[in-house]
């Protein structure tokens, strides 16, 4: 939800601890709300709560003794907006640590933290062996062990043989994916598994005029390559596997004209990145390891980080556009969001400014 420029408006929440929500005097001892939602780490809430003024009757934080609210493994739903009927739901987690602070001469606070149920998937190691599976089916296998609704989407490559070596599944998966350029999100109990999106269209726009507040692009061509080789050896016909991906490899240019390997190539010369650590068994797998591996290289070009208005719509694994005359006619464009932050908060703190303010973190792969 963008903020509307012609009044001022002031935020709101909500937060519902196993679908009940706050009683008003624990919303009014709430003075800060972080989620942070990332596109490789289970996304976080951070809620706060501190003790009220001596003037006031009621200076101590009930919520500590609330065994039966304030639990471990309780569910959190947060809710931002800045209408009470209109708030959007940026996390559904579970409470994973409760911080209190005591004080002799201050009144009591308490930190409640949790995460996404992507943190289920970081409980134990494992070692175990798939055979003849898709990465899709090994991710729909694994969100069922966890008690969680796949939401896959076919990577269409099966592989004969793949192993979990002493892994947990969150880092079992997120290997897995970050060899085919895929990404694993969950929202609620559902996990996704699914392409890198930063094709997809841009959701919204940002520009000074409206919600942006700062902006801060990076270019590097350092580890940019024109061509990813991968080599591997089919044991069964005594053969080499060779897979290549080379500039026009690129699954979009984000509205830019040059990608990082075009880039580079023009300004140093030809330079190939080889993958020859890398078990391959059949040429599908070399030709996908190859592509996804040169799209996530190009997709470094660009990094950074920006700031806004509180924006509800704004999350992560999405891609937004930024424009506007203050912005370079290089700058303008696509960029894929890789983390979002949402802070609310009563008062300023070493967490920045008081307010709703959204965060990001972004890549691009093309100027």
């Amino acid at each position: 939800m963008s903020i509307p420029t012609d009044e001022l408006y002031l935020p709101d929440f909500d937060v519902l601890i196993n679908g009940s929500p706050l009683k008003l005097e624990d919303k009014l001892q709430l003075i800060r709300i972080l989620v942070d939602e990332e596109v490789n780490l289970p996304s976080m809430f951070t809620l706060e709560f501190a003790g009220l003024d001596e003037e006031v009757p009621r200076t101590d934080i009930q919520l500590i003794d609330d065994a039966n609210l304030i639990k471990i493994g309780n569910e959190v739903k947060v809710k931002l907006g800045y209408f009470q009927d209109k708030l959007e739901q940026l996390i559904t987690g579970e409470i994973t640590a409760l911080e209190p602070e005591f004080h002799y001469s201050s009144q009591p606070s308490l930190t409640v933290r949790g995460y996404d149920r992507r943190h289920r998937l970081q409980r134990g190691r494992k070692t175990r062996s798939f055979l003849q599976r898709k990465d899709s089916d090994i991710a729909r296998q694994i969100a069922s062990d966890a008690g969680l609704t796949p939401q896959i989407e076919d990577s269409k490559v099966i592989h004969e043989y793949v192993l979990q070596a002493n892994q947990t599944d969150m880092e079992f998966l997120q290997t897995r994916a970050r060899q085919i350029q895929y990404e694993v999100l969950v929202e609620d109990k559902k996990l996704f598994f699914r392409p890198v999106a930063n094709a997809k269209p841009e959701i919204l726009t940002l520009t000074f005029k409206e919600d942006l507040l700062e902006f801060y692009p990076r270019v590097s061509a350092i580890g940019q390559v024109a061509q990813t080789t991968v080599q591997g050896w089919d044991f069964k016909n005594k053969t080499k596997i060779v897979g290549q991906a080379i500039a026009g490899s690129e699954v979009s240019k984000m509205g830019g004209r040059n990608s990082g390997a075009a880039l580079s190539q023009s300004a140093f010369g030809k330079a190939t990145g080889v993958i020859s650590y890398h078990p391959i068994m059949t040429q599908a797998e070399a030709d996908q390891l190859a592509k996804a591996n040169f799209n996530q290289g190009v997709l470094a070009l660009i990094t950074g980080e920006g700031v806004c208005q509180g924006r509800t719509d704004l999350r992560a694994g999405k891609v937004i556009k930024i424009d506007g005359d203050r912005i370079g006619k290089q700058f303008r464009g696509q960029y894929y969001l890789t983390s979002v932050s949402h802070r609310l908060s009563a008062r300023s703190s070493h967490l920045g400014r008081g307010g709703y303010y959204t965060h990001f973190k972004f890549c691009r792969n093309a100027l």
